[in-house]
């Protein structure tokens, strides 16, 4: 009961400091996997920092895709929600009931289509972070300059009824793709690793 007060006293207070700090933007609530941003579910004011105590001080770093938000619509904010605000998008992974919700910064737009020989799509336009994690290596082919491919992890909100395994193929707005390696689903969201596709 007392954590329940002071959750409600703490929404308000994000609520106030939301209204202040923020910038108005936009929320999604995705029905599928399916253009998860084609329809606006609200219009909140939004503040994001990569401090949870939101001093501001210092600007998000390169590879490091979270941030918390400020918003004003603290108690309708899920996990699996997508904000857009200030010229970035963001996915939530996280709402607990004394802390601000962390969020993932987006980086690239993606489509996830299934294994080789398979045209259905499971996922398309929706926003994701793609972090590079390990740069190519000789391959050992005895090939000149041949390579391995880069290993890099994808991060995507929960999705309703979307379920991604190995051998799918991730394609990106700029129309890089990927193949998935191995895939966690959890509650802050899917996170996969993926190769680079070279050919």
């Amino acid at each position: 009961m007392q954590q329940a007060m002071i959750a409600a006293r703490l929404s308000r207070g994000y609520t106030k400091a939301a209204q202040v700090l923020g910038a108005s933007g936009e929320q999604y609530r995705p029905s599928s996997g399916l253009s998860p941003m084609s329809v606006l579910y609200a219009q909140p004011m939004l503040a994001f920092d990569v401090d949870a105590g939101f001093s501001f001080e210092r600007p998000i770093g390169w590879g490091i895709p979270t941030e918390y938000v400020l918003t004003d619509r603290r108690d309708d904010t899920q996990v699996g929600d997508i904000l857009a605000a200030s010229g970035r998008t963001y996915f939530v992974a996280s709402v607990e009931p004394l802390r601000p919700p962390l969020c993932v910064v987006c980086s690239r737009t993606v489509s996830v289509s299934g294994v080789t020989g398979v045209v259905q799509t499971l996922v398309s336009d929706c926003p994701a972070a793609i972090i590079m994690r390990a740069k190519g290596e000789s391959s050992g082919s005895g090939v000149p300059g041949a390579t391995r491919p880069g290993q890099s992890v994808m991060y995507l909100p929960l999705l309703p009824g979307v379920v991604l395994t190995p051998y799918m193929t991730v394609t990106t707005d700029l129309g890089t793709t990927y193949t998935v390696n191995a895939v966690e689903i959890s509650g802050f969201g899917i996170r996969c690793t993926m190769s680079f596709q070279q050919v």
